[in-house]
Order: C-alpha cells, then structure tokens, then sequence
C-alpha cells in the first residue's frame, strides 16, 4: 500500500499517528499529500515545521501537487521581510523612507509563487500578504517558533478556532515532544526594582547572587507560582509573565552563571493544547525509534506508533557507519593533549582517505570543544577548501559555497553537532560523502538538566533516557541523515569516534543499528574507508 493512503488510513481510526521514517524516506511530501487528501474532504490542516527554509520547501510541495492556491506561508516579519523588519515600527520607517515600495496591503487573488521576493516585487508585503491569508486559507504552513513564543502561539490558535475539522501535522516532532524550552535574561537592576516594589521573590534571588560566582549555571530558585510574580509586576518585564502564563511553572527555574539570572521554563502544555484542539494529529520525525516511541506519549496518551525503519537494498550496499569503540571522549579527558592529538589524527587520516572529490563534514559535540581543537591545531591546513562553521547566522552562504567547492574537489567543513548543517539540509550527489563525529553529543550535565530529568520521571517517560540520551541519539540520526541522498550512485562513510555509539546503538532506529561496524581505532587506520 502507498504510504500516503496508508497514513491516511490510520487517521481515520486513531487521534495520533506518529511515523518515524529516516532521512530522505519523503516525509515532507507525505506531510503535503496528507494536508490535501483532507482539504478535499472538508477539512483544515496546519502544518508545522522546524524553521523557514524548511517551510518554504513544503509550499514548493504544495505547489507542485496543485494547491498552492490554498496554501498560506505563515512565517515571522523578519522571514519575510526583504528588509528583515524585526517589528512594524521598522516597517513603516522603511516605507516613510522610500526604501519599501508596497503599494497596497489588498491580497492577490492567486498566489503561486514560495518567494517572498516575488511578492513584494508585485507590490505586495510579503508579511502582511500571509497574516491575511492565514485566515482565508484551508491550509497553512508555519513552524517551531510558533508553538514556543505566547504572542505566535495566540495567532495559531485564532485561525484553528475559525475552523470545523482540524488536522495538525507536526513536521520534525522530535524537536517538540519532549517539551518547548525558552530562556529570558533579567538584569540585575531589574530585579532590584522589582524587589523595591515588594516582591520576595526578587529579594530572594538576589539576596542569592551577591558575591556569588558559580563556575557553571545553577538554579536559584526552582518552586514558585505565578502569583509570587505579581507583587511589584508594574516593575518588571511583561514577556517573563507572558512566559510564565504560557509554559506554566511545572518545570520552570530562575538560575546564574556568574553574569546574567535568566528564566528557563520547559512545558508539553503547548503541545498538548494544540493536539487537543485538533480532530486528528501527524507526527513526522526521523529520530524517534521504537525504544524512545513511549516519550510521546506525554503528549498523548491515545498515540500510534508507526516505523518505516529498512532503507531500501542500494543505499544498506553504499552506507558504512564505524564505531571506534575503544575509544570515549568525557568531560575530563577530552581536554587533555593526549585526546586532541588523537582528534587530530583521525580527522587528518578521515581526509586522506576520503576519494578525491565530495564533501566531508566534521562534527564535534560542541562548539566549545571545536574552538578549543582549531585553538590548539590552527590553522588547520590539509591542502584542500577548509570552511569553519560557527555562527548560524552565516550558514546558508558558507553551507552553499561548501557545496559548490564539494562538486569539483575534497572539501572539509569543521561545525558541531547543534549547527542548522547537522539536521534539515540536504546534500545532494558528491556534495557531503563522509561524516566524521568525535565524542558522542550528550548534552552537557547541568542542575537545569537534571531539574528537567527529575520531570520525566515523574511522568514516568525515564529521566536521564529524556533529558540527555534522547537528544544525543537524535543529534546523530540527523548529522548521518545528511548522507542519505543519491546513496543508490555514490558509497558514503560515517566515523563516530566514541564507543557509546555501539553502547546505546539499540536506542537507534534500525536502519541506522544495523550499519554500524564496531572496530578499535588501530583497525581504523588501516581501513580504505571508501
């Protein structure tokens, strides 16, 4: 049966359908195909995705299938903006200065276009032009960013209250289910004036911070309710209370780290609401395998589990994953100098090895660690285009020219494994051929982080499998998953050098387990790895 009616065929029967396919298996599609079998039934569906050029991808689907006239891009003003207005008071300064030309706020009557460019070439804003649509529209696309902040959150679910049958449709789940996180900075001065006002709260806190320089961030106060906020609220910022009412205070911390008190809240309450409110909901995600299937069902407990985990026989043929397991990068050892000449190493026999054209990726577990090896190895020169990926904010030119340079030559990028390049980008052809991951991503032991773990045990999903394994096993899925093109035309490597890959492999979807070849690091320097 085809996987769309057989998808479909199961929201008919079940509240929740949660399919986890791998990388390049077509999900988005399956995502747009869905959205308009159930438009042409009657009803409405949302489609939420992880970021923008992601939803761009699925209006291009939307296009491609014929529905592109039913289909609103509802993205952020700073998305869509050619002048990247952060609010409407920049938008008018720009329009009072010449510099925007819109000529009329009226919606076209047909849009087929996924570029905002071509929107505000017709005169048109591009913002306002979707907030419209929004509302008009059977179908819209919008993603993570609405579902974590109050004010995006609110206009969600002001269309979903206009509409009669609902469907919601989760793209990259696996970035929700666990939770929404968010963060707020509060400066010092600001906490004295609300402590001024009365609150004790603030007293509290600050009577915590003075003098005090914690070596890593720690909770100050993790037990209040909103009502301990409002005492002297006219001093303080309206966005922590919009936080608070928002996430709740389940699992809510105020914590320092020697400079900033910042407020940190995790909460299902969005999730939950949204799914509740709809008449049924897909979830789409690569990284939830089977042992980490019952997560979800913190969201909903009426939940479907549903895998496609065997990749087709000419990518198993092309796709090679080494464990070196004789070999683990801790929090103590990965420092010492032992380690990065070991580091230092592998990735200079990586490249060697690798043929002479495509792209290779390495991936370190954080961005602190990739500073501390490019410090002690700079810089690092191999004789072939070398690019450093850091600041997110330049990935989609530096990712574009590493591909390009990837098509002619061996090219190694150096990230970590949290960059935008480790999970919604796809490589084409030679364009990336081999991975390298040193240390295994887990995320970094803190008090907030066992705060959020003593949570999911309570919910009785497992603490540290939650809180640290989960998000280290979906880092890797998505960094490998980026190897999952033309895998039919072109063999392609992955390395993880650290043996808690092979250690927790059962936790990893099946396709990727049964990739893995487990060997000591002396076999990997022997090894013609393509």
């Amino acid at each position: 049966m085809d996987i769309n009616d057989y998808v479909y065929a199961l929201l008919r029967d079940r509240k929740v359908v949660l399919l986890n396919a791998y990388p390049g298996f077509g999900k988005t599609r399956v995502a747009i195909n869905i959205a308009k079998r159930w438009n042409e039934e009657g009803g409405e569906a949302l489609i939420i995705t992880r970021s923008r050029a992601e939803a761009i991808q699925l209006c291009e689907f939307a296009r491609q299938v014929g529905i592109r006239d039913r289909t609103a891009l509802l993205l952020g003003r700073e998305s869509l903006c050619p002048f990247n207005a952060h609010d409407s008071k920049q938008c008018l300064l720009y329009r009072l200065s010449g510099l925007c030309k819109v000529r009329t706020r009226a919606p076209a009557k047909s849009i087929t276009t996924c570029n905002p460019i071509d929107v505000f070439n017709e005169g048109l804003c591009p913002y306002e032009l979707s907030e419209a649509l929004a509302h008009q529209l059977p179908i819209v696309i919008a993603t993570h960013a609405y579902l974590s902040g109050p004010e995006l959150y609110s206009k969600l679910i002001n269309i979903m209250n206009n509409w009669h049958k609902p469907l919601v449709i989760i793209d990259e789940s696996h970035n929700v289910i666990p939770g929404l996180e968010t963060s707020i900075s509060i400066g010092i001065d600001e906490l004295e004036r609300w402590a001024l006002h009365g609150n004790k709260l603030a007293r509290r806190i600050l009577e915590k911070v003075r003098g005090y320089v914690p070596q890593r961030e720690v909770i100050l106060v993790s037990k209040f309710d909103i009502d301990d906020l409002l005492t002297g609220s006219e001093a303080f910022s309206d966005r922590v209370i919009e936080i608070l009412m928002h996430y709740g205070t389940d699992v809510c911390a105020f914590t320092y780290d020697g400079k900033v008190v910042r407020l940190r809240c995790l909460s299902l309450r969005p999730i939950r609401d949204l799914i509740t409110r709809s008449e049924k909901a897909l979830l789409l995600t690569a990284s939830i395998s089977r042992r980490f299937s019952h997560i979800a069902n913190a969201i909903s407990s009426s939940l479907h589990y549903v895998a496609v985990d065997s990749l087709p026989r000419e990518f198993r043929e092309n796709f090679t994953v080494y464990v070196i397991n004789d070999v683990e990068f801790t929090h103590r050892n990965r420092l010492l100098k032992d380690y990065l000449d070991l580091v230092n190493t592998v990735i200079k026999f990586f490249i060697e090895s690798a043929p002479p054209v495509g792209g290779l990726a390495v991936f370190f577990p954080s961005i602190e660690y990739m500073d501390m090896y490019i410090n002690n190895y700079s810089p690092p020169i191999w004789g072939i285009p070398t690019f450093v990926l850091r600041d997110s904010d330049v990935a989609v030119k530096l990712i574009d020219e590493f591909r390009e340079s990837a098509r002619s030559t061996k090219t190694v990028m150096i990230t970590y494994a949290q960059n935008p390049v480790g999970e919604g980008v796809n490589f084409l052809e030679q364009e990336l051929i081999g991975v390298l991951m040193v240390g295994f991503p887990l995320p970094q032991y803190s008090q907030w982080g066992f705060l959020k773990a003593r949570y999911y045990k309570k919910l009785g999903i497992g603490g540290f499998t939650t809180a640290f394994l989960f998000p280290a096993i979906s880092t890797t899925v998505q960094v490998l998953g980026r190897l999952l093109r033309d895998l039919d035309r072109h063999r392609k490597i992955a390395v993880l050098l650290d043996r808690r890959y092979y250690q927790y492999r059962r936790f990893m979807p099946r396709w990727l387990a049964l990739s893995i070849r487990a060997i000591g690091l002396s076999q990997l320097m022997k090894l013609n790895l393509w």
